[in-house]
């Protein structure tokens, strides 16, 4: 059905990546088989072009304790206890443990290969950060959001009212998280656009302005960020008690501004060997 460069994508190939799609986000399930193949198709392509790069520096390897906490974390967002009720749940969708843990190891090598080129490009304004963490400390406690989100550039074909008709005409039809697996370019769209619990005091100005007219099940307009447009959509809100490590509480959100940042310059540099790649579909 395709080939990238001089690999021939076959017909069970996406069959395949669609069994690994549906096991992330089940709700995929919902939607037409068309954007099903469209949404693997580029999941496929991605993949390809991640591994190719990789395979310039080092060989893949996919037994190593990065495979295993990143195994972890899935199963706990599967609500699944352990690795074996993860190989008889991925048995359901014709996926193996094995192949699953390729993958992971595909993607935990490209954020290890953005993060050698691109870590000295990273800049963190601590100072900024010490003050909302000052700021932060004299409460006694903050809300917590349990989030999604939607990532997407702007091309020139479409303006943005356009684009997100078409987002919020698909959100309205396919649910907010098979839209981010038909639309985000964030690593995120795999499982839905999932991210979890994130605390109020680490997120920027300019979110916590969007999610403050926002309520459970609801989402936001698209906010723009450097070249990306954000829709960020609350899942759960929850208010937590905190006792602030001011130590603690800055290095978590050095670690959050920093992997957003990489988050973009991943973005950038797989565009770049997206356009230097051949595509062709049959």
């Amino acid at each position: 059905v395709m080939k990238i460069d001089n690999e021939i994508i076959t017909t069970h190939d996406i069959e395949q990546e669609i069994n690994y799609l549906k096991a992330l986000n089940p709700r995929l399930n919902q939607i037409n088989k068309n954007e099903l193949s469209i949404i693997a198709k580029n999941s496929v392509i991605k993949e390809f072009i991640k591994k190719k790069e990789i395979q310039k520096y080092k060989k893949l390897d996919s037994q190593n304790s990065q495979v295993d906490s990143v195994l972890n974390n899935l199963i706990q967002n599967l609500n699944l206890q352990n690795e074996d009720q993860l190989k008889n749940y991925l048995k359901n969708y014709n996926f193996s443990i094995e192949e699953l843990k390729k993958k992971i190891g595909i993607e935990n090598e490209w954020k290890n290969l953005i993060y050698s080129k691109y870590i000295n490009t990273v800049k963190i304004d601590k100072e900024e950060l010490v003050k909302k963490i000052e700021k932060s400390s004299k409460d006694r406690s903050t809300l917590e959001y349990n989030l999604s989100e939607i990532v997407f550039t702007k091309n020139k074909a479409l303006t943005l009212e356009k684009l997100f008709f078409d987002i919020d005409e698909s959100i309205k039809k396919n649910g907010f998280e098979n839209t981010a697996n038909l639309y985000s370019i964030s690593e995120s769209a795999k499982v839905g656009g999932k991210l979890g619990w994130v605390k109020k005091n680490n997120l920027s100005e300019i979110i916590i302005d969007k999610l403050n007219n926002l309520g459970k099940n609801e989402y936001s307009s698209p906010l723009q960020i450097d070249n990306n447009f954000f829709i960020f959509k609350i899942n759960e809100i929850r208010k937590i008690q905190i006792e602030v490590d001011k130590r603690k509480e800055l290095n978590k959100m050095i670690f959050i501004e920093t992997t957003k940042q990489l988050d973009k310059f991943s973005n950038i540099f797989y565009k770049k060997l997206k356009l230097n790649s051949e595509i062709s579909e049959f």
